[in-house]
């Protein structure tokens, strides 16, 4: 959650249980933003996990199909199909959230949520789908939203782009808004692309609308959030849902990829640039590892993150076996050790203590071994590829 000084901020379940609404139009009005000529804003916060506080009434269950139109005429229509849907979701929506500050419980004044996507390769963007609800005792119908993409890598970083949109809900629905419009055709670059919704509180705060969210899906992709708690405040920083049940929001991109085939050309250089190098850093997990299920002998700790294919991303565990030098780090299963790591004494030998580490696993991780001084040590793997063995014997100096 954000701490703001002196309340907190995290996540709260308003509704669950709504039904999948089907076939939407769109309903949106469009703006490109310039790049912003400056730093962000930053409140000055402390990041700590989210967590889930309350759970207050139920959407009913029900499937509707209807056409949701925007109050301005002239800004609707149906996209057509896209070359490639990008979604995380499995199509039923369970939950709808706001941000709230947990000390007080008050909704923030304006909160923004975003999915991170994974772009096979550049393209430009054919539609973006937003899934937003109303509770049943919710008064207004009308609904104020912006849809906004950016780049980056661990969090949201360069503001691309951003469209408003204006629409109404029922009570005690959701709908999945279609935004096509000014919105087709954004380039975007291959690899991580975050896509955002931000809304403001309603009036009274019962009025408030939800972003839906799925909490029992495949999930997959990174997720973000950031409040701030008045008009004109400094908007907090972004921080990564890792603690939740969601599996991921309610936000779709559909993406125009160019043809990986393009005709030949009749007129070819004799004498083509040579492939560009490939990016180092392709592959690996940009996570930071939070938890510290080792501690060897001489005040020397472990820690493990990892992430998925699907860019799910979590915490190496201990506990399968472990002494005062060696230990077994598991991911997903208890019973399944990923990762050897050993911190031998062998100040007697060389005056340094020795780092060992034998990974069984494909899956992209950051591992650190930090000394009681904060020195620290690293190794990492490449998604998809096979992590290789390492071997340290000057991984710290002897200071005894």
């Amino acid at each position: 959650m954000l701490r703001q000084m002196p309340d907190r901020c995290c996540f709260v379940l308003l509704s669950a249980m709504a039904a999948m609404l089907a076939a939407p139009l769109a309903a949106q009005t469009g703006r490109d933003l310039l790049l912003p000529s400056g730093p962000e804003p930053q409140a000055q916060v402390a990041v700590v996990p989210l967590r889930l506080v309350e759970q207050a009434g139920e959407f009913p269950v029900s499937v509707r199909v209807r056409d949701v139109r925007s109050p301005r005429r002239g800004v609707v229509g149906v996209p057509q199909a896209a070359t490639e849907l990008y979604q995380y979701d499995d199509g039923e929506l369970e939950a709808g959230y706001f941000l709230v500050a947990e000390g007080t419980q008050d909704a923030l004044f304006e909160f923004e949520i975003a999915q991170r996507f994974r772009l096979r390769a550049a393209g430009t963007v054919d539609l973006a789908v937003v899934c937003m609800g109303r509770a049943p005792d919710d008064t207004s119908a009308d609904l104020e939203f912006s849809v906004n993409f950016y780049s980056g890598g661990g969090r949201p970083q360069t503001l691309l782009a951003e469209y408003a949109a204006t629409a109404e809900l029922e009570a005690g629905f959701y709908v999945c808004f279609q935004l096509a419009g000014e919105a087709r055709g954004l380039a975007l670059p291959g690899g991580n692309v975050w896509v955002a919704v931000s809304w403001q509180r309603g009036d009274p705060v019962g009025n408030t609308k939800l972003l839906m969210a799925d909490t029992n899906g495949p999930g997959g992709g990174r997720r973000a959030l950031r409040g701030r708690a008045e008009a004109g405040g400094d908007w907090q920083a972004w921080q990564v849902d890792t603690g939740s049940e969601i599996k991921a929001f309610g936000i779709r991109l559909a993406v125009n990829h160019p043809d990986s085939d393009p005709d030949p050309d009749p007129d070819p250089d004799p004498d083509p640039d040579p492939d560009p190098d490939p990016d180092p850093e392709e592959g690996y997990t940009d996570c930071v590892p939070q938890t510290t299920p080792l501690m060897f002998d001489g005040g020397y700790s472990v820690r493990l993150c990892y992430e998925t294919p699907a860019g799910e991303v979590g915490e190496g565990k201990g506990g399968i076996w472990a002494s005062g030098e060696s230990g077994l780090l598991w991911f997903f299963d208890s019973g399944n050790a990923e990762v050897l790591i050993k911190v031998l004494n062998g100040c007697s030998y060389n005056g340094h203590r020795w780092v060992f580490v034998a990974p069984v696993t494909d899956v992209a991780f950051n591992l650190q071994v930090t000394d009681g001084e904060g020195r620290s040590w690293s190794h990492r793997n490449r998604q998809g590829e096979v992590a290789a063995p390492a071997r340290d014997t000057s991984a710290f100096e002897c200071r005894e």
